[in-house]
């Protein structure tokens, strides 16, 4: 019993190695990264790399899903701060600050932001129930209600609006005065100045 520990173990410690490598690699250089270039900055075996993901598109695609599940707790933090008395529009705000300031220096995030605002890559309100993007969807929707209810954000702001701003925002190597100014912007546009 336990060698299988140790296995799994070992196994999920790989996995944890194979996707922070990828994702360093994909920030750097795009979907372009090798799988050889990864599991060496990994530490692993071509081999043990392939295990976990068979294609190169499965590896992208945990990378991807792992910015949608960043984006998911941050705004399920930020809703739960609503429910404990915050103002909707201040955490609505601080999410999309959050996002556009990962979002300069995580291309990963950059392409599920794609994801989610391409229709073609899947409807947002059919993802799987429990999945990262229904929860990100779930909880941003949620906080955006809350945001217009107050007059925190103007009336006709919808999710989709949300998801192209992000996908919109500075990458890459615009300076942090970008990001920032950026989301002063959008922020002020979207009505209300997101404050309350």
């Amino acid at each position: 019993m336990v060698h299988l520990v140790q296995v799994r173990s070992d196994a999920a410690r790989n996995r944890r190695r194979i996707l922070g490598a990828a994702r360093e690699l994909v920030a750097a250089a795009g979907v372009d990264a090798t799988m050889e270039d990864i599991a060496r900055r990994a530490g692993v075996a071509v081999g043990t790399l392939y295990r976990h993901f068979p294609a190169k598109e499965d590896l992208i695609a945990a990378v991807i899903e792992d910015s949608i599940t960043h984006i998911a707790e941050l705004a399920e933090c930020a809703l739960a701060a609503v429910e404990g008395g915050c103002g909707a529009g201040e955490q609505l705000g601080a999410l999309f600050a959050a996002v556009v300031e990962r979002h300069g220096t995580d291309r990963a995030l950059k392409a599920a932001a794609g994801l989610l605002e391409n229709p073609s890559a899947g409807d947002l309100a059919t993802a799987p129930p429990g999945s990262a993007t229904a929860r990100a969807v779930t909880a941003i929707t949620a906080l955006l209600q809350r945001a217009r209810s107050v007059g925190a954000v103007r009336a006709d702001v919808t999710l989709a609006d949300l998801v192209m701003l992000l996908s919109a925002a500075p990458a890459g190597e615009a300076p942090p005065e970008m990001r920032q100014r950026y989301v002063e912007i959008v922020l002020a546009g979207l009505g209300g100045g997101a404050s309350r």
